[in-house]
């Protein structure tokens, strides 16, 4: 393909919603950062497992305490911009990758952690607004 002479449509699709069975005795609080973890189930995002794979923001809860894996499911935005908390955010920080430290904070820390998207806003020094689309899976 040549490079672009003049104005182009991509395409464009607004985020949308999938579904993922929960595993077992997990809770998805609505807004987590959700991981799937080796067994293919839907778990909060966490920390120090990099065989976990990031696939979005839950748009609603999920409790499936004393349930088997795959008994409920729970719905997970794809792409979009959220606030999460961390530390150390500085305007130089926009752009930075950032990854999972849990299902609600950011750390730079790429080491066997979940990458879970860019900084594109710094609210204060505890709170950015990541884009998930280019880390989620």
């Amino acid at each position: 393909m040549a490079a672009l002479t003049g104005a182009y449509d991509p395409q464009d699709k607004p985020g949308e919603l999938v579904s993922y069975k929960v595993g077992a005795n997990a809770v998805i609080h609505k807004g987590a950062l959700v991981s799937v973890r080796s067994d293919g189930y839907a778990y909060p995002s966490r920390s120090g497992t990099s065989s976990d794979v990031f696939v979005g923001v839950a748009f609603e809860s999920a409790d499936n305490t004393g349930g088997a894996a795959g008994a409920k499911s729970v719905r997970v935005w794809k792409s979009g911009t959220y606030v999460y908390n961390g530390s150390g955010f500085t305007q130089a920080s926009v752009g930075q990758a950032m990854y999972a430290a849990d299902d609600n904070t950011l750390t730079t820390t790429s080491t066997n952690n979940q990458l879970v998207g860019y900084v594109v806003e710094v609210l204060s020094a505890t709170q950015a607004r990541i884009r998930i689309d280019n880390a989620v899976r």
